[in-house]
């Protein structure tokens, strides 16, 4: 009993001492896990942008810039709408995707938001 409440006073010192030796790697750490839990928070609800996501990566021989922008550019379901919007109905420039590969990703990201409606 007498490890268990020394473990806890030291949990509780590490949590209340502002010492940058301490506090810097605490809420780096405290940082790493709110973002993995965000990240976990989106996979869920965004279903048509994650299947847009694997179908592209899978389907695409993409560089690494290019998997950066999918990843950026379909986090969410959001995302994906305004991609279509610009890039599929109104035909902008995209500096990543062109011609007929841009055409295989809007086909896949229109499926993707069709498959969402549908469900």
């Amino acid at each position: 009993m007498k490890k268990f409440i020394i473990l806890v006073l030291i949990i509780l010192a590490l949590f209340t001492i502002d010492h940058p030796l301490i506090k810097e790697p605490r809420e780096r750490l405290l940082g790493d896990g709110v973002n993995v839990l965000s990240d976990f928070s989106q996979v869920n609800r965004s279903p048509a942008a994650n299947m847009a996501k694997n179908t592209i990566k899978s389907q695409l021989n993409l560089s690494s810039s290019e998997r950066e922008y999918v990843e950026e550019a379909f986090l969410n379901d959001d995302k994906l709408q305004i991609f279509h919007l610009h890039y599929c109905r109104e035909k902008d420039i995209n500096l990543y995707f062109y011609g007929e590969r841009l055409e295989r990703v809007c086909n896949i990201v229109s499926d993707a938001l069709e498959e969402r409606l549908n469900k």
